[in-house]
């Protein structure tokens, strides 16, 4: 089956490197399960040894979740404009949005820290293949603008879209996150003509049920996606070592290594004739 006509899915695991038990968790989803890619934070303290641990996983798929919403910040610029006095980068996306709308040279700001988060991956052996962000900042059409052209710098060749169908929007258990969800698709438009070239997917799923990703859930995905290149956003995780307050995604990440290692989801796999895949091997 060509590449054009087969139904190909990355599952995508953000946040390698957050903590050990995120680390873990994501390569056991890898080996027992359906995750074919993840993204690593290169600013979080643990990626380092995240990287090491990348020997265990050859076919494992590594693009860079780029970061500057979260914990200590790699660059001067940011740390002088958006880290606190802890040294440490604490927004959410929307304060984010709203800070540069306010002060638009905060942008360069945020494309000094994406730019040092991707020489550290490239200085640590990796050959990204794809970007995305934490918090989906890169919806924003500003911030997709950096983002793509650190793409094109370095020659990393894809980029997270965002375009998540309306059947999965209405399925998300939190209402909150599903507005955000449908937020992201309308300021995400945009961007099909900023990236193109570097967005081959028809869209990212699991937005609106961040958080609360589980088996009856991915058979229905799995058996709603069309031909071309579909991407799956997912947290798995083992343990609870995230501090309190450094993330919401701390019980559900043992749920979502569950449902991605779900003998029944596999099946789904099968039965819906969808091919694994990652970004590297678009």
């Amino acid at each position: 089956m060509s590449k054009t006509c087969a139904k190909r899915l990355i599952v995508n695991a953000d946040d390698y490197g957050f903590s050990p038990g995120v680390t873990e968790g994501i390569l056991q989803a890898h080996h027992g399960g359906i995750v074919t890619s993840t993204t690593l934070a290169a600013n979080m303290p643990y990626a380092g040894e995240a990287v090491r641990r990348l020997s265990e996983a050859p076919c494992l798929g590594v693009g860079v979740h780029l970061n500057i919403s979260q914990g200590p910040a790699l660059s001067d610029e940011a740390r002088s404009a958006l880290a606190g006095p802890d040294g440490l980068m604490n927004r959410t996306a929307a304060g984010l949005i709203r800070d540069c709308l306010l002060n638009p040279r905060l942008l360069d700001a945020f494309e000094a820290e994406f730019d040092a988060q991707i020489r550290w991956a490239l200085d640590h052996g990796l050959k990204p293949t794809h970007l995305d962000t934490h918090r989906h900042t890169h919806a924003f059409a500003p911030i997709f603008i950096r983002v793509a052209r650190l793409a094109r710098r370095y020659s990393i060749p894809h980029v997270r879209r965002h375009r998540e169908p309306a059947a999965l929007l209405a399925r998300g258990v939190c209402v909150k996150q599903s507005c955000v969800s449908a937020a992201i698709n309308v300021m995400a438009r945009a961007n099909r003509l900023l990236g193109r070239g570097l967005c081959p997917t028809r869209g990212t799923w699991g937005v609106a049920a961040t958080g609360e990703i589980n088996a009856p859930w991915l058979i229905l995905a799995l058996g709603m996606l069309k031909p071309g290149a579909t991407e799956i956003m997912t947290h798995p995780g083992v343990g609870d070592d995230l501090e309190p307050g450094a993330t919401r995604l701390r019980q559900c990440r043992q749920n979502e290594l569950d449902a991605l290692c779900d003998a029944r989801v596999k099946e789904a796999v099968k039965r819906n004739e969808v091919e694994l895949a990652h970004y590297g091997s678009m």
